[in-house]
């Protein structure tokens, strides 16, 4: 019965300049829970997790370390939200308008 497991994982790929290269590494260690290390099924899901997990920190590991050699600030993952801010002055104009055009129009019907 296998209760802890390590998982090293590491790449190489070409930087920008040439006969440089970017290498990252990563390590980590899980335990698993007595109750799913009886069942082999249960064991080996948990470890193809923690392998999704690892592949996901060395991805992030050698974007870090391919910001680093190059020089530039990471990327945000997500772009932040821009507020569209309303003029005030502009949006009271529009409303004045509407409301004497609907005025006009009333008047007209009658």
């Amino acid at each position: 019965m296998i209760k802890e497991v390590t998982i090293k994982l590491g790449g190489t790929k070409q930087a920008k300049r040439q006969y440089e290269s970017i290498r990252a590494e990563i390590e980590t260690t899980f335990t698993i829970p007595h109750e799913t290390a009886l069942d082999l099924e249960k064991s080996m899901e948990a470890y193809k997790y923690e392998l999704r997990r690892a592949k996901v920190m060395l991805r992030e590991a050698m974007i870090v370390a391919t910001h680093q050699i190059d020089g530039e600030p990471p990327k945000p993952k997500v772009e932040p939200k821009k507020e569209h801010l309303l003029d005030e002055d502009k949006l009271f104009e529009s409303l004045r308008n509407q409301v004497r055009q609907d005025y006009l129009n009333k008047q007209e019907s009658d």
